[in-house]
This record gives structure tokens, C-alpha cells and sequence, in this order.
């Protein structure tokens, strides 16, 4: 069971529905195991043998309000819209905090013809979740299915302005390795509201974690179609293509950390065991770097200077993101915060800096050259360029398809660096972070300028 919940977690459905399927042969009730198996038999369409899982479990003893939740489901996708009524009824009384039996509830009710009760019903659920998008959605077609077109109107305006709402959860499910809610909760979305391109593009984006290309690319084109302006949507659609820039659209990695702002530090730090900073400094005090004059590229909130604190006299700050750098302005630790592209603020500032660092800066850079050439006149001789990267097999850079980040290899990163003037980088091999119980492998380097 325990190797199945990890499979799950980790986005290997395949082989969590498989562990799942020999604990319910094993105990036709174990909660957990059931609820995943008839969660992923559902999300492949297997809907009647999600059925005949979850009505052996109940014979076998289980008295479970999200089984029954995920039983009436299965009866409502196979029409059999007065047994899902009347079981999602069931399940809404005794744990009225499942939204999903809402959803059922009212989705059979309008199926029955029955509005005025399907209305009713919504909007006790709407009172145990307020502004719930899918029931915002179920409660105009209620009133619209009774002709009562101003009242359906404001509900799909209401529903409309949740779903950015509806993205954030869905992106958030992603990044935790929930993949099937995320997906569910995506397609539900670009069903309900097919031209919202956020939609399309989480969907994308969710697919080629999947390693499902070809899909992922029918979404990101479509969102491209609502919105040819969108840098993420681009970036990714590059991915998809096989055509990737060597480089991030700047628009995309400042809209990505702008919304990721307030809850940046928790969520990496605390989630995703990032440490980076920490051992940078390490490494900087260990080799004595010069740390007078000091230029933090990415700076974001400011983990690095607070990694640094106490060892380094002035520091500057250079980031994308406005919101990052609000964030970071807060701690008064940088002497001066600019909010600018690193390469273009690099070319700024010849031999201004005895230190520059770039913590999780170069995932966002493929092409190292336009970086390192204005760097190199940046740094004074006998300065040090300190940075992070994570790692691929050789090449000199490559995009990984299923997050959007770049990768490099030491001996090649070395090889661009002494043609820009620095020595081969002293590496130290780290974990960059955790992702979906996976470790990211990466290294830190220091190059000094000679």
C-alpha cells in the first residue's frame, strides 16, 4: 500500500494502479487502496470497472463517504443518473465537506430533469463552499434550465472570474504530483471555459510532465490561439515542438515568479528542501571570496543575502519579478534592487563587482555565452562568479521537457568559462531540490576571473 501511495505521489500511475489492484485483492476494503484504484480507473475511463471495485468494497464492509462519492460518479457517467442521485444525496449528508458529491449530486439532478431540486441542492452545497467554481457553473445551468436567464447569467459570470482559481488549484496539484486531479480538474476546466488559455496551457504543461508530448501540443497550440502575447505559453510550446529557445522568454520567467511571490520561500524551501543559498555561502567563505562588492543576479526575496549576512559589505540585487524584489526590499539587506534582465544589467556595470552569484539563475538560461561575455567585464580580475546548475549528461545545455528548466554538464560549462576569461570552475556536487520524492541532481560552481 505504502508503495503504492509513493507511485501515486510521484506521477507513476501505471504502476500505482497495479500495486493498488493486488492490496484489493488482498482486502476488498482497504480505504485507501480502493480509493486510489477506483480514482485511476476513473481517470482512464474505466468507469465500469471503477463500478464493480467500488460495490465489492461495499459488499466487503466499506462504509465509506468518498468511495461513495466515487461510486456515484461511476453511476453518472453510465447514466444511471437516480442511483447517483440518490447515493451522492447519501454521501453529502454525511460529509457534506466532499465537494466532488456535490457536484454529482446536482450534475444528476439537472440530468433527471429535476432543476428546481438540482438548484436547491447546489446551493446547500454553496454553503459549505462558498463560491465553489464547478458548483457556481452547475447552479446557472439550474437557473437557466428554469428560464431564469439574468440569475443563470450572474452565476457564469461568477464562474468566469474563478477560474484563475480553478488554475491555481489545478497548477498547485500539479507541482504536488497529483496529476490525476490536476488533469481532471484541467479538462473540467477547458470543458466549462474553452477559451481561457491559461487552462489550455496548464493542461500542456501538465502533459508533458506526463511525458505525453504529442497531447500536450494540441493544448499549448490552442492556448497560443487565445493568447499569442503569453511568454509561458511560447516557452512551453517550444518544448512541446522540440524546438526549444536557448534561453527563457523573459516574459515567462517574470510572470512565473510574480505569481509565485508570497509563497515562494515556504513553498521552496520548506517543500522542496532547496538549499542552495546555504551552500553557496559555504563555499564562498570556504574559498575566501571577495565579498566587498557583491552583485546577486536573481536575487528574488533575498535568500541569498540572508545566507550572507554578516560576511559581505555592500550587496546589489537584480531580478525579473517586481514582486520579488518588493519582497526582498523588505529585509534592507541590498544596497541598491533593480528590476531588470541579468544579462542587460551585466552590461552596465563593467568591473563593478568583486562577487557576482547566481543561485537557480542559469535553469532559466540554455546558451551560456551572452551570460558569460558582459559577466566577464562585470567582474574584477581575481573575482569570483558563483552559481548553480542542475545536470544532464554531457551536453552543453539541453531543456528538460518536463519541467521547462535548463540543464548543463560541469566539463562543458568549464570549456565556456575559460573562453570568457575564468579558470575552471571548482565544483561541489549537491541536490538542487526534492521534486515529486525525486532528487534533482546538481552542482554549485566557482570560477575566478583571472
Amino acid at each position: 500500500m505504502q508503495q503504492a501511495a509513493d507511485a501515486y505521489r510521484a506521477g507513476e500511475l501505471a504502476r500505482a494502479e497495479t500495486l493498488a489492484e493486488k492490496v484489493c485483492e488482498a482486502d476488498a476494503s482497504n480505504e485507501q487502496a480502493v480509493l486510489i484504484l477506483s480514482g485511476l480507473l476513473l481517470h482512464r475511463k474505466a468507469t465500469a470497472e471503477a463500478e464493480i471495485l467500488l460495490r465489492r468494497a461495499r459488499s466487503a464492509g466499506l462504509d465509506s463517504a468518498p468511495a461513495g462519492a466515487n461510486l456515484a460518479l461511476c453511476l453518472s457517467r453510465q447514466g444511471k443518473h437516480a442511483e447517483a442521485s440518490e447515493l451522492a444525496r447519501t454521501v453529502t449528508e454525511a460529509q457534506p465537506s466532499l465537494v466532488s458529491a456535490w457536484n454529482t449530486l446536482g450534475a444528476a439532478l439537472l440530468a433527471l430533469n429535476e432543476p428546481a431540486e438540482a438548484e436547491d441542492q447546489i446551493l446547500r452545497g454553496l454553503a459549505v463552499h462558498p463560491e465553489q467554481p464547478a458548483l457556481t457553473l452547475l447552479l446557472g445551468h439550474a437557473r437557466r434550465a428554469q428560464q431564469r436567464d439574468e440569475e443563470a447569467e450572474e452565476s457564469y459570470r461568477q464562474f468566469d472570474r474563478s477560474g484563475r482559481q480553478l488554475v491555481e488549484q489545478a497548477e498547485l496539484l500539479t507541482l504536488s504530483g497529483r496529476y490525476v486531479e490536476a488533469e481532471h480538474q484541467f479538462r473540467q476546466l477547458v470543458a466549462t471555459q474553452p477559451r481561457n488559455p491559461s487552462a489550455h496551457a496548464g493542461l500542456g504543461r501538465l502533459l508533458l510532465r506526463q511525458d505525453k508530448p504529442q497531447e500536450a501540443l494540441f493544448s499549448l497550440q490552442r492556448a497560443q490561439e487565445l493568447d499569442p502575447s503569453d511568454g509561458t505559453i511560447r516557452h512551453f510550446l517550444g518544448v512541446a515542438e522540440e524546438r526549444p529557445s536557448d534561453q527563457a522568454n523573459s516574459d515567462y520567467v517574470r510572470a512565473l515568479f510574480d505569481e509565485y511571490a508570497g509563497e515562494f520561500d515556504s513553498s521552496l524551501v520548506d517543500t522542496l528542501g532547496y538549499r542552495i543559498p546555504e551552500e553557496m555561502a559555504r563555499c564562498l567563505l570556504d574559498n575566501n571570496a571577495d565579498l566587498s562588492e557583491v552583485l546577486d543576479l536573481g536575487c528574488g526575496t533575498g535568500l541569498m543575502a540572508r545566507a550572507l549576512a554578516g560576511h559581505y559589505q555592500a550587496m546589489d540585487g537584480v531580478d525579473l519579478s517586481g514582486k520579488m524584489l518588493d519582497l526582498a526590499r523588505r529585509d534592507g539587506r541590498y544596497r541598491e534592487l533593480i528590476q531588470a534582465d541579468v544579462v542587460t544589467f551585466a552590461q552596465s556595470r563593467p568591473s563593478a563587482y568583486t562577487s557576482v552569484l547566481a543561485a537557480d539563475v542559469l535553469v532559466y538560461v540554455g546558451e551560456l555565452n551572452r551570460l558569460l561575455a558582459p559577466l566577464a567585464r562585470a567582474i574584477r580580475p581575481g573575482g569570483v562568479f558563483a552559481f548553480s546548475i542542475e545536470l544532464n549528461d554531457g551536453a552543453a545545455w539541453s531543456l528538460n521537457p518536463q519541467t521547462g528548466r535548463y540543464q548543463h554538464h560541469p566539463n562543458a560549462v568549464d570549456r565556456l568559462l575559460e573562453n570568457h576569461g575564468f579558470a575552471s570552475a571548482d565544483w561541489t556536487m549537491t541536490t538542487i531540490r526534492q521534486e515529486l520524492s525525486q532528487r534533482i541532481p546538481g552542482a554549485i560552481g566557482l570560477a575566478r576571473r583571472e
